[in-house]
């Protein structure tokens, strides 16, 4: 599986695959040179015309009932950066406001919210087909309606298939053909069973992976008690990123790293099914329980490209059968990755993460030290 670079990402790539770069070179660079993809670029790419932040302050104010005021001063940091939609609903409302195609809608989605269009939340999958067949935001909302009435009847009926086996990606494949809104409903009345807010492949492989952390196959043997989650994250997930809610004194890069970084609370949510899996988390364990299950590589001077590619290729691979995102060599975190992948034969990606980790948040790491001992 090859992802095609675009210029952006072709200069990131670039640096990463010249001479042996050290942690510290890696963050200065993200710091100082790298192309970073950001929501208020992705939204000028998908609408071209100079007026982007008069229309999308006007087509707002009709959709939301907001005054101006407030949707004017959204826009404005929106688009400078200075801060996030809250939620996936005002993302999609910024794409019916820019009347984008469904291909773009995943890219503004997965910009600021990590993932694309989930096809396996009948409300998203409404939105989609809206934007689709370029509805507007109502119309989009009363087919949210119409398809949880038909899932809801065929629960009722008590009579629904067991749920089948199917990827998210079969899924999309099977939703890109509808071309029409009763097209539409039968196909939320046959996978009613396979519906839900939650990627289910992705929770399969999540807690498969973060069983090999609790319980290594090692302890199997001796029968010793599994670690808890909190010995887990502090032992394998924390990397060096501080645990503290406050993020005043943070750069605009430590908090595109720290968001929705994994911890206590969020593993223990995914595991109970009450909270998605995150994609951050996702990669990050498979960064750490598949890195001892690799073949050996004969070290040349290109071994670690090669190492790198086919560590992309794998990780491109859960992520597509998981319906995420691909990597991306503009996005911080993945570029942090992928720097990770490209460890030597003797060294571990996660230690690589963690060193780098390390160097990115050391300022705010003393700081957080500091007001632990003084607690």
């Amino acid at each position: 599986m090859r992802v095609e670079l675009t210029e952006m990402s072709k200069k990131n790539v670039g640096f990463l695959m010249e001479q042996k770069k050290t942690p510290r070179q890696i963050v200065e660079f993200l710091k100082e040179e790298a192309m970073v993809r950001s929501l208020g670029q992705v939204l000028r790419q998908v609408y071209e015309q100079t007026d982007l932040q008069k229309k999308l302050t006007e087509e707002l104010i009709k959709i939301t009932g907001e005054d101006q005021e407030s949707i004017g001063r959204k826009v404005r940091n929106w688009l400078k950066d200075a801060n996030m939609p809250k939620n996936r609903e005002i993302l999609f409302q910024i794409c019916f406001a820019l009347k984008t195609e469904e291909k773009e809608a995943s890219k503004i989605l997965a910009m600021a919210s990590e993932n694309t269009i989930h096809y396996r939340n009948p409300k998203e999958l409404s939105y989609a087909y809206a934007l689709r067949m370029g509805k507007s935001y109502e119309e989009a909302k009363k087919l949210s309606q119409c398809a949880e009435c038909v899932i809801k009847q065929e629960e009722a009926k008590k009579k629904m298939p067991e749920e089948s086996f199917l990827y998210t990606r079969q899924l999309e494949e099977e939703f890109s053909e509808i071309a029409g809104e009763e097209e539409l409903m039968e196909f939320f009345k046959k996978h009613a069973q396979d519906f839900g807010t939650l990627h289910k492949t992705a929770h399969t492989e999540f807690c498969r992976m973060f069983q090999k952390l609790q319980q290594p196959e090692s302890s199997l043997w001796e029968k010793e008690e599994k670690y808890s989650i909190e010995e887990v994250v502090q032992e394998y997930l924390r990397m060096n990123v501080p645990s503290t809610k406050k993020s005043g004194d943070f750069s605009t890069l430590q908090k595109v790293i720290k968001k929705y970084w994994p911890n206590n609370r969020s593993i223990l949510n995914i595991l109970n099914k009450k909270e998605d899996v995150s994609r951050k988390a996702l990669l990050l364990l498979y960064l750490i329980t598949e890195e001892s299950e690799e073949e050996e590589w004969e070290e040349t001077e290109e071994s670690g490209d090669i190492r790198l590619e086919e560590r992309v290729v794998k990780m491109n691979l859960l992520l597509d059968k998981c319906g995420m995102a691909y990597l991306d060599p503009c996005c911080p975190f993945d570029y942090l990755l992928l720097y990770a992948m490209k460890a030597e034969e003797e060294e571990f990606p996660s230690d690589r993460m963690s060193e780098v980790l390390g160097i990115l948040f050391e300022e705010t790491g003393r700081t957080e030290e500091k007001e632990k001992k003084d607690r």
